[in-house]
């Protein structure tokens, strides 16, 4: 049994999640052939959360990150930080020669998050993203049923994912809501998942029109009464095309108060892919009629991706809740990447990261233009 010294990065909720997923892995990952060590915690609020990371379990509680780069005995950082530390934490840490797992995105804009994929490509570390909805069991399972054939070719689809907790108008200004400090609004936070899903499932994007809006345009700073502009969006509207001429649309909101979702239905030439994010554990396949089939999975075996990721996926009677059962399995994937020493076909590298912050900035640069189409 191999062990794994961990090293995290901030210790807000998206941490937690890294860290439920984590603990838990000795209950549930049954082939396990590594161990992994809690080493050192690094945040910026030493004094107030020290305690809660020692009961978490961890060695070391740091406000210093040289602390974790100098330790020549930590083998992965996990950076769970604002989006605009991303980069220089990254950096840092590939330069001291540590493997590193980072929150989408990568950072606030593509310049940067090629710096990291040239630099990393230079090593032989291992990188991954956060991009965690590919992991999901009925994720996996669609792009086994395209790679096949089966119900034909793409050649439309509709992606959403909706969320309300930004209508309220009482929410005071956060990191997410300043676009220095995050890249962007609903469309980085929640669309960067489904454009990498696109790309991941259909095919490389090659033109997008998209609008967007604001719709809480001022907040107040946290316990002042003083409000700022918000000046990043809280929907966006995108249409998209693929290399292979599927067309779709991809919609994301954080003020769809009332319709809380993540659909994904895709449309072929012979059926449809339907999957809900509330039942992650298998998508919806119909036929040409209408009528709902339910495939051999001898068909699905052929497709890697599809039978490491139902390996690691925990059994729906050991589920943790969607977001920590996306998260468990794309640690798991990461560190067995490390152990097994290569990176398999489907990982959302820092690469692949990129790929999807070219086609988030088009977006943006669509919206500027009133949604003229933009050719990446």
């Amino acid at each position: 049994m191999k062990n794994i010294n961990y090293a995290l990065i901030g210790l807000g909720a998206i941490a937690k999640n890294h860290l439920i997923a984590i603990k838990s892995l000795p209950i549930i990952y049954r082939n396990s052939t590594f161990t992994v060590n809690l080493k050192t915690l690094y945040t910026t609020h030493r004094e107030q959360k020290e305690s809660l990371g020692k009961l978490i379990g961890f060695e070391n509680v740091v406000d210093d990150l040289e602390y974790i780069l100098r330790d020549p005995d930590i083998d992965v950082v996990d950076i769970c930080t604002p989006n605009y530390l991303h980069f220089e934490e990254a950096l840092e840490s590939i330069n001291h020669g540590k493997n590193v797992y980072c929150e989408k995105p990568l950072t606030i804009n593509s310049i940067q998050a090629k710096e990291l994929v040239d630099l990393a490509q230079g090593t032989s570390l291992k990188n991954q993203v956060a991009l965690v909805y590919r992991f999901m069991r009925a994720v996996s399972e669609a792009r086994a049923i395209i790679k096949s054939g089966i119900i034909g070719e793409v050649n439309s689809f509709h992606f959403e994912m909706l969320h309300s907790g930004y209508l309220n108008p009482l929410r005071p200004i956060s990191w997410r809501l300043e676009k220095n400090k995050s890249g962007g609004g609903a469309i980085v936070d929640l669309g960067i998942h489904l454009v990498d899903l696109v790309r991941f499932l259909i095919g490389e994007i090659v033109r997008v029109s998209a609008f967007a809006g604001t719709t809480v345009k001022r907040r107040k700073l946290e316990d002042s009464s003083q409000e700022i502009n918000v000046d990043v969006d809280d929907w966006g509207y995108i249409m998209v095309e693929t290399e292979y001429g599927a067309k779709g649309v991809v919609e994301v909101s954080r003020v769809a108060v009332g319709n809380d979702r993540a659909d994904f239905v895709i449309y072929c030439s012979g059926g449809a892919i339907k999957i809900n994010s509330e039942n992650s554990n298998e998508s919806e396949v119909f036929d040409k009629n209408g009528k709902r089939i339910y495939l051999d999975e001898k068909i699905l075996k052929e497709e890697p991706f599809f039978n490491e990721v139902k390996n690691i996926y925990p059994d729906s009677k050991l589920s943790m809740g969607k977001m920590v059962d996306l998260h468990y399995t794309g640690l798991v994937w990461f560190f067995k990447s490390l152990i097994d020493g290569f990176v398999p076909l489907g990982t959302p590298t820092f690469e692949e990261a990129y790929k999807d912050q070219i086609v988030i900035e088009s977006i943006y640069k669509s919206i500027e233009n009133n949604g003229d189409f933009v050719n990446i």
